[in-house]
């Protein structure tokens, strides 16, 4: 706004003349920021071995489901290949990326706070979401897809907000390609994608002020900008020979994996996983809640941007929800939502109705207590956060999964076998691809399919079979670990009965053993395998193809 003459120019505070809010936004970016760099190396668990690997083979110019099946869309292997030719495919390079990734999420958020309401909707908006995604309780410190739709479903929120503000067209087609990009990330992106097609079609039929054919226009325009991402992979994984195997994981097969759970058994299913994934954010999940409340008697939101906010918030709770598993991770994609509700929460209790006529100090106490509750989240966080090697963080969160081990089995078997040569692993780690980088002899990087209760179950394990006695690999990882195959009651065991039989064929040659949260026992060569008696704990075991002995002795060195 230009001033005139009886408006003064009103100089931008210096950096050392900044409110003590600003301060605070800057101290916690800043801080998650470092510690996710002091977990740098963090081990890198299961999904995160799958995206890696994937972002790899496409890296190689391998198409996504050629080597690597899975029922997620292939979005996030997208931005794993960006992030690893970036930053390098490495474990660190990984997190890197992820720390980018989160940090520029929370500044979206801030920007949409002021956007919305003010500064300190802003500042509360971009802290709650900083902290919240680097939880480990949620299993936030590893680069997981809802990392990544919370990036593009908060970047469409933004050109949404700038969208419906000046209506110009091609910010309405970003928005809707961002909302389409979330879906790729994760299909549960679907849920607000869905909300923000909904919300901007009532929006947009209600502008009196615009002809009829303009607000159909965009209504058109924002759709067809959501659907443009899936019909582009569609189109690619068509021209690269795979889109049958695209379907069948992410549409028949993942129309199974979904039913498995009971609609009967999902109250149990959320009460486990919200109460795990939710236990160190207990004290900031009220201001959500109070959001939600008090967003409807604040006087500078009109109607629909009270709606607006409202229903992103339950669009994002409902996020969690589609497949009925309430996985942890599943719950950082509410997060962005949820940290917009607390800052409308804090920004109206700090300008009550008679703000003029209130002290500073008076208005500044839900500003303070925010700050206070953020400190004590914090400090629930410090034994992982600041005193933790990556390891032990790794152990702590994860418990007996063998995701440390597998940087030492993965050197080992680079140690002794070409980079050309293809390794098979019998269980669901498909990191030790990735760190190998070796491809594997089997599109089946997960067995936990082959586990559940489908149609499709026997005939996953007589490929995977299949596969292995035909590519005869040189190695072969089984991973002794209920958490890699998860058993149900009546799971067909055709698999565990075939490799009793058929690894008569391998040897032994080493294993890496968990026998309790600081304890692990290697054993290096066929030797001192047979000598430690074989797995007590949960294991990796090396099995080395009997023609091609003989036997390795050498161990790896930890770095």
């Amino acid at each position: 706004m230009t001033p005139t003459s009886d408006e003064p120019l009103r100089a931008r505070p210096g950096l050392f003349e900044r409110p003590w809010t600003w301060w605070f936004l800057v101290l916690v970016l800043v801080l998650v920021a470092a510690v996710r760099l002091r977990l740098l190396n963090f081990p890198l668990e299961r999904d995160e071995g799958e995206y890696g690997y994937a972002g790899q083979l496409m890296l190689q110019g391998i198409p996504p489901y050629h080597l690597a099946y899975n029922m997620k869309f292939p979005g996030t292997y997208a931005a794993y290949a960006v992030i690893e030719f970036l930053f390098g495919p490495t474990a660190a390079g990984i997190h890197l990326g992820v720390l980018c990734l989160t940090t520029l999420t929370a500044l979206m958020l801030f920007w949409l706070g002021r956007q919305i309401l003010d500064w300190t909707a802003g500042m509360v908006a971009a802290t709650f979401y900083a902290v919240m995604a680097a939880s480990p309780s949620m299993l936030g410190l590893a680069g997981h897809a809802t990392h990544f739709a919370a990036f593009f479903t908060t970047a469409g929120a933004c050109a949404m907000w700038r969208a419906q503000a000046n209506g110009k067209w091609p910010i309405t087609a970003l928005s809707g390609l961002l909302f389409g990009l979330a879906i790729l990330m994760k299909q549960h992106g679907a849920v607000i994608a869905l909300w923000a097609a909904i919300y901007f079609t009532i929006a947009a039929l209600g502008r009196w002020e615009f002809a009829w054919s303009r607000r159909v226009g965009s209504i058109v325009l924002f759709g067809s900008a959501m659907i443009l991402p899936f019909a582009v992979c569609c189109l690619i994984l068509w021209r690269a020979g795979v889109f049958a195997k695209f379907w069948f994981w992410t549409v028949d097969y993942a129309r199974q994996y979904a039913s498995v759970v009971p609609l009967s058994q999902s109250p149990r299913f959320f009460w486990q996983g919200s109460r795990h994934a939710l236990v160190k954010g207990c004290l900031l999940l009220p201001f959500a809640a109070a959001g939600a409340v008090l967003l409807w008697r604040d006087g500078r939101l009109k109607r629909l941007g009270r709606v607006w906010l409202f229903s992103f918030g339950a669009a994002s709770a409902l996020s969690v929800v589609p497949d009925f598993y309430f996985r942890k991770h599943y719950f950082l994609l509410m997060l962005p939502g949820f940290a917009l509700l607390a800052g409308a929460a804090v920004s109206r209790l700090a300008r009550p109705r008679e703000a003029q006529a209130t002290s500073a100090p008076a208005r500044n106490w839900p500003v303070a207590l925010y700050a206070a509750v953020v400190g004590i989240t914090i400090l629930t966080c410090a034994g992982i956060w600041f005193r933790q090697t990556p390891d032990e963080a790794a152990r702590t969160t994860y418990q007996a999964d063998p995701f440390p081990e597998a940087e030492r089995i993965a050197q080992f078997i680079n140690m002794h076998s070409s980079l050309s040569e293809p390794l098979v692993v019998l269980g669901s780690e498909p990191e030790l691809y990735f760190l190998s980088q070796r491809h594997s002899a089997t599109g089946y990087i997960y067995t936990y399919g082959m586990m559940e209760p489908q149609p499709y179950a026997r005939r996953m394990q007589d490929e995977m079979i299949h596969d292995i006695v035909t590519s005869r690999p040189r190695f072969i990882v089984f991973v002794d670990d209920p958490m890699s195959w998860f058993r149900y009651p009546d799971s067909d065991l055709t698999i565990f009965n075939w490799w009793d039989a058929y690894r008569t064929n391998y040897t032994m040659v080493a294993i890496a053993d968990v026998l309790s949260s600081n304890t692990t026992v290697y054993a290096w060569g066929a030797g001192m395998v047979q000598y430690y008696g074989g797995a007590r704990g949960s294991a990796l075991e090396v099995y080395q193809r009997n023609d091609a002995l003989p036997i390795i002795q050498s161990a790896p060195t930890r770095e």
